[in-house]
């Protein structure tokens, strides 16, 4: 068993430079924020190394902003200084393992240099035979080493090493060192941090036990394709000339209608010429008209004025009478107050019908509302259906038609504005779910524009390489100016037997990008890379010695992979016999041992007598030959089809999600409008009874001689506006005729241009159509000027009947463009589909010759067959196999978990056939299937039709129906059943039940099963790390748990919330209590021992342990720290005094106090701050002394570790 003893953080957050030792069992304390998460994010960017899958301050909520950059620079959050760490620096993570089998340790580590523009340098190193205290990670330049030292340094010290700049190199290298361990460990690792209740069995035994396998379906379906393209040849040959046959067709039809348009546009100009003619006559006419009847208007309005000054003077005198009359004025009051109420009255309805109106459509909105299904984007909280139920019912019961009286009550009201706030509150809800898709949608339309920008650049045949070997390859270029080529070695060679590929690309992998040069120009190419290397970003391409390589030229053994090969260029045929010449064609895994290098078409390698199958990333991607790009191609094109599905079904969830989201738009202040006009019926009677009563009293009035009066003005006023109309008639006629004089005369000069510019337009026809047509148009204009019909009726019969002709000219020939584009796009023909003759698509017609159609039909026949004995052979036989295997696991993990009880309860995973897919788990578990005969010659009963019908769905199913039917976990069904005494229950039926323990309990007891299954040897590491761990259990269920992580012989780590701790700490063997002054944060360490014998435990704030700790644990304490005190014998007293004037730590602003010099002060967190008294000799806890801030580190201080007692 392998087992994690220290961990050492250099410039890591708010660590500068600090070691932690580790147990069997560790927690991990401290208060909120003092940096338990960033140790543990630590351990995961050291055992998990992948970004994509670390998941930062899981515990805290899923939402967690931290990231690798702002751990390393250390982020404040601060204004003045936003980080600890600015410019370059070295940040290390480094622990170390102990193997009890070889008993010997080993280190894991990482190293990263972050430049001033946070780019990340980073490379992870495995040391054998090495202890964390042995690494000197201090450079002679009084810095931390940087990667490229660190890595020469560890070359020197003995053992063998693994230095890994890829992240799945190094994940691989891992779990091999960890005792070859599964892959899965690390999503098991990653989720394992943090709790999350069990919400449904499937999805945990889907990331925790099983594991997905990959069932090929390339073969079947393209022996089906090539069946359905046989087919679709047939169908196509009929359907190319019956398109070939409508565009030739369509192209008479244009033809007759282009040449009409012509000829009438002859015609229509002739006309508008006789037109333009006709106009300038009458126009001659019309101006002599209008001179004689501006003079007559004249006299007319003169007479009319003087008749209209008298009729006025008379009306004046009489209203002046008529509106001094006592019941005149009473009369007049009592109408404005009835036009008052009248209009009130009105204003009141309208709002009442609105008020009205807008209820129904709320109600109608919120039925609507409770209908709307819940998705990923969209959950209904608990209650909230029923809360739109009471809102439907609330609104249904105001303002009651034909009810006067009706009045709101005070709980109605606040009813009516409550539900505008819910209603505000899902608007919210709604528009952050649209977020979330806009945001999803934006990054797969991203997705969608690279793939599409490779597609591109496949089909322009460029091949996508390493961006290094482009740039040695331009710079040679350049550089030996044409004086040699610089081929790139892949595409100067193809590959005689295709079935020879992947062993091929497989074998060479990275040395299929090697650049070759003519023999006498490599040493100048060899010294431009030499001088050009740390410039242009070009290491690790190869640069063959083509001078020395050509004593290889024609060496090639008889039957090695050499003779695969095909290349016309010597220098590149050199390199092929070097590389290939004695790699030796095998036919078999056992014909291998007749070689010492030799290799089969499956990829299986033999050199120096060990055997190796080549793993699929070095030949998945073809580069070799002109066919490697058509390969690419394919791959590229299907992940596109599959984004734009996405994208699609996105968008109309997100077209869903906005129309409700501007449905639910503004109801808080609507709502709130609601209830302030519920009184509008009360509103309304009052008015009415207003109104009885103004018009009771206007009946009563006497008003006869008020009526004469009236009359008598009236009469006068009415005979006063006639005469005034009479004058404004007359003085508007005369204006108009004297503007429209004027008009005409302009009019006339202009109509003389318009004849003479119809007559050149006119004459202009012949020069732009055709002179052949001009006989039939001279012909058709004499048809026309002999009809008896006035010009501009001519003229608008023949532009109708032109424009009809023009519609249908462009309608027939956009038939006809989209007849050849629609032929185009069928055929890939490369033809202009606007052009105005027919000659690229009449001689196709001639080209479609017979077909044979009976060997056509062979090849249908023999597709189908293959296509059926596929599905059989493959898919069945590894989906029972699969299956078989799943319950094979179960059995060894139900094993395990019966070997170990959590308290009184056991617990019992059980797998049976899912209820979903039963019919198909039938016939794929039914061993009858595979001895039958063919799957289209089985008799037809119910499992040929479910057989017909899975194969189906393979071969024509969209890519969520293939993930659906090709997993082999779709067709089981799990659940967890818990033994307690003798009662026994199904978990998937109760978690909801449950309150937070008992759903923690069977999420510990089975993560710690998966954990031990995974750890299924004894030669595996034990490690299983929590963080905010057993935060909802009980103190019983927390102390069974860890008893049961030692009955599992498993080593936690687990950070805890404080008030966990007094019941855990008795039951572990180390308790590390992390601290945080300021921006430092640093770790104490206390035994079991410690714990039993009484100690109070600190609390992780810097406070004392307890009585008799004179040291005051670390926090005697800040003073320790360097952060006040002169740090004499009164170490307690001037400890709190410092406690109070340095809590905050050192100024972020102040440089000095992160980098003192070495002579001056005690680099050592104990005597930073002061001069070295006693308290300097005291003993510490924790294992090791650590650095002063981010500076030369303290010589480290070994401790005995009775916990790995066989060392």
């Amino acid at each position: 068993m392998k087992w994690m003893r220290r961990l050492r953080l250099i410039n890591w957050h708010y660590f500068y430079d600090e070691t932690l030792e580790f147990g069997r069992q560790t927690l991990i304390a401290g208060r909120n924020s003092a940096g338990k998460s960033t140790i543990i994010d630590a351990l995961q960017v050291l055992l998990v190394a992948n970004q994509r899958q670390i998941r930062f301050n899981s515990a805290a909520h899923d939402e967690a902003r931290r990231s690798l950059i702002s751990y390393l620079r250390g982020k404040t959050g601060g204004e003045e200084r936003k980080y600890l760490r600015e410019g370059d620096f070295t940040s290390y993570i480094v622990a170390e393992f102990y193997d009890q089998q070889k008993r010997e340790n080993f280190v894991v580590g990482v190293v990263m240099d972050v430049y001033g523009d946070d780019t990340i340098d980073d490379e992870y190193f495995i040391l054998s035979g090495v202890e964390l205290a042995d690494l000197d990670f201090w450079s002679p330049a009084e810095r931390w080493k940087n990667r490229e030292e660190f890595h020469r340094y560890c070359q020197n010290l003995p053992g063998r090493h693994i230095f890994e700049r890829s992240k799945t190199g190094y994940q691989k290298a891992l779990l091999n060192r960890l005792g070859q361990v599964s892959e899965r460990f690390f999503p098991v690792f990653v989720k394992a941090l943090s709790f999350k209740p069990i919400q449904n069995v499937r999805d945990f035994v889907y990331q925790y036990i099983l594991d997905e396998k990959e069932l090929q379906l390339d073969l079947l379906r393209q022996n089906f394709e090539i069946h359905e393209r046989y087919q679709a040849e047939l169908e196509a040959l009929e359907e190319r000339r019956e398109q070939l046959e409508a565009i030739c067709r369509q192209f008479d039809t244009f033809a007759r209608l282009r040449d009409t348009v012509a000829i009438q546009e002859y015609v229509i100009r002739g006309l508008k010429h006789t037109r333009e003619v006709e106009l300038r006559d009458r126009l001659e006419e019309e101006i002599r008209f209008l001179t004689a009847e501006v003079e007559r208007l004249g006299r007319e309005l003169d007479l009319a004025r003087a008749k209209q000054l008298e009729a006025g003077q008379k009306a004046r005198e009489a209203y002046q009478k008529w509106q001094s009359h006592q019941a005149r004025q009473r009369e007049q009051e009592l109408k404005e107050g009835l036009a008052r109420v009248d209009k009130d009255l009105r204003e009141q309805g309208r709002l009442l019908a609105i008020l009205r109106q807008t209820l129904e459509r709320e109600k109608a909105l919120l039925a609507g509302l409770q209908e709307m299904e819940a998705d990923e984007y969209w959950q209904w909280q608990p209650g909230e259906r029923e809360r739109l139920g009471r809102a439907l019912e609330l609104l249904s019961g105001l303002v009651p038609a034909g009810d006067a009286d009706w009045l709101p009550g005070e709980d109605t009201v606040a009813a009516v504005r409550d539900t505008g706030l819910f209603l505000a509150g899902l608007h919210s809800r709604c528009a952050r779910a649209v977020g979330r898709l806009e945001d999803r949608l934006a990054l797969l339309q991203q997705q969608k524009a690279e793939l599409e920008g490779q597609i591109r650049d496949l089909e322009n045949k460029k091949r996508p390489y390493p961006p290094h070997v482009l740039n040695l390859k331009r710079l040679l270029e350049e550089r030996l100016n044409r004086r040699s080529p610089v081929w790139i070695f892949c595409e100067e060679m193809d590959l005689k037997d295709e079935t020879w590929r992947d062993a091929v690309e497989g074998y060479l992998y990275t040395q299929r990008f090697d650049l070759l040069v003519e023999p006498r120009v490599f040493a100048e190419a060899l010294a431009i890379y030499e001088r050009e290397k740390g410039k242009h970003q070009i290491e690790g391409v190869g640069l063959v010695d083509t001078e020395k390589e050509q004593k290889y030229l024609g060496t090639a053994q008889e039957g090695s992979l050499a003779e695969e090969m095909v290349t016309g260029n010597p220098v590149i045929q050199a390199h092929i016999d070097h590389l290939l010449g004695r790699v030796m064609k095998a036919r078999d895994e056992q014909d291998l041992r007749r070689y010492r290098t030799a290799i089969t078409r499956t990829c299986m390698s033999y050199h120096n007598l060990v055997a190796r199958q080549l793993e699929k990333h070095r030949y998945a991607v073809p580069y070799i030959g002109a066919r490697a790009i058509a390969r690419q191609l394919e791959i590229k094109r299907r992940e596109l089809a599959e984004t734009k599905e996405q994208i699609e079904v996105l968008k109309d969830k997100r077209e869903k999600l906005a129309a409700w989201l501007e449905r639910l738009a503004d109801k808080k202040s609507l709502y709130a409008g609601i209830s302030e006009q519920l009184d509008l019926p009360a509103r309304i009677r009052r008015l009415e009874e207003e109104r009885a009563a103004l018009a009771a009293e206007l009946e009563r009035l006497d008003l006869g001689e008020v009526e004469r009066l009236k009359e008598e003005y009236y009469y006068w006023e009415r005979r006063g506006k006639e005469l005034l109309d009479e004058v404004t008639e007359i003085s508007g006629l005369k204006k108009s005729r004297e503007n429209e004089l004027n008009q005409k005369q302009t009019e006339l000069h202009l109509q003389e241009t318009r004849v003479q510019e119809a007559q050149a337009f006119w004459q202009s026809w012949r020069e732009q159509y055709p002179v052949e047509l001009l006989p039939r148009a001279e012909e058709r204009w004499r048809e026309a000027a002999g009809q008896e019909l006035p010009v501009a009726s001519k003229l608008i019969n023949w532009e109708n009947s032109q424009k009809g002709n023009t519609t249908r000219r462009e309608q027939e020939f956009q038939r006809l463009r989209d007849l050849r584009h629609e032929y185009n796009l069928r055929y890939t023909y490369n033809a202009d589909p606007g052009a105005p003759d027919n000659e690229a698509y009449r001689p196709l017609l001639a080209e479609i010759a017979t077909v044979d159609i009976p060997r056509y039909r062979e090849k249908l026949a023999e597709a189908l067959k293959q296509s059926e004995e596929e599905f059989k052979s493959h898919f069945i036989f590894k989906l029972r196999e699969a299956i078989e295997a799943a319950r094979r696991d179960f059995n060894e993990l139900n094993y395990a978990l019966k070997n170990f009880p959590f308290h009184e309860d056991r617990y019992h995973f059980e797998i049976k056939p899912s209820e979903r897919y039963r019919r198909f788990y039938d016939v794929i578990m039914d061993p009858g299937v595979m001895e039958q005969g063919s799957l289209f010659e089985l008799p037809e009963d119910d499992r040929t039709a479910v057989l017909h019908e899975l194969f189906e769905k393979l071969i024509r199913g969209e890519a969520g129906e293939l993930e659906e039917f090709t997993d082999y976990r779709n067709y089981l069904d799990f659940d967890i059943v818990v033994t307690s005494g003798e009662h026994r229950y199904s978990f998937s039926q109760v978690l909801r039940e449950k309150s937070g323990g008992e759903t923690q309990t069977p999420f510990y007891v089975a993560i710690l099963a998966s954990f031990n299954h995974l750890y299924d040897t004894g030669k595996t590491v034990r490690l299983v790390v929590f963080d905010e761990a057993f935060n909802k259990m009980d103190e019983e269920r927390i102390q069974t748990s860890l008893r049961l992580i030692k009955r599992m012989n498993l080593q936690l780590i687990a950070a805890v919330p404080d008030e966990k701790m007094q019941h855990m700490a008795p039951e572990v063997d180390t308790t590390l209590l992390v601290h945080r002054n300021g921006f430092h944060c640093f770790v104490d360490m206390i035994s079991r021992q410690e714990v039993l014998a009484g100690d109070e435990v600190p609390t992780g704030d810097g406070q004392p342990a307890g009585p008799g700790d004179t040291d005051g644990g670390r926090a005697g304490g800040h003073k320790e720290a360097g952060y006040g005190g002169t740090g004499g014998e009164d170490s307690g007293d001037a400890g709190d005094d410092a406690d109070d004037a340095g809590n905050d730590g050192p100024p972020l602003n102040d440089a000095a106090s992160l980098s003192r010099p070495a002579g001056g002060e005690d680099g050592h967190r104990g005597q930073a701050g002061g001069s070295g008294g006693e308290d300097s000799g005291r003993p510490r806890r924790g294992g090791v002394r650590n650095g002063r801030d981010g500076q030369r580190p303290a010589s480290a201080v070994p401790v005995q570790d009775s916990l790995f007692a066989d060392q």
